[in-house]
């Protein structure tokens, strides 16, 4: 079995997950990256927002992850599966269910090379 094939399994899984927890659909979020102006041109190009659509499994770390670590009381471990539109990003908002969190870490978990999901620490944001 190719790196291929299993980062193609586990994304079947987060997505089997999210329909666990999401109401019997895959739990689908939005990651939204914001660039920055383009001062190359004059007057300089403001930049704007993307957004790449994501299957995603929230969880909530335990007591044991958050001591002596940075982990906040209301970050939470979004997986987000391999066929997301783009890689999660320090920075990037994350929209899932309504809430937006904000990305303050990412972790690719790819043993051999092949990116089987992300995990990311998100930040619970303003609504």
């Amino acid at each position: 079995m190719s790196g291929a094939d299993i980062a193609a399994e586990v994304a079947a899984a987060i997505a089997e997950a999210g329909a666990e927890t999401g109401g019997g659909v895959p739990l689908v979020g939005t990651i939204t990256r914001v660039t920055g102006a383009d001062e190359t041109t004059y007057p300089p190009t403001p930049g704007g927002a993307t957004d790449y659509a994501c299957t995603v499994v929230l969880d909530q770390y335990s007591a044991r992850d958050r001591e002596g670590t940075q982990i906040a009381a209301q970050d939470v471990k979004a997986m987000i599966a391999p066929d997301a539109e783009t890689d999660p990003r320090n920075g990037d908002a994350l929209t899932v269910a309504g809430k937006t969190f904000s990305i303050v870490n990412v972790d690719a978990i790819q043993p051999g090379g092949v990116v089987l999901y992300w995990e990311c620490q998100a930040r619970k944001g303003e609504d």
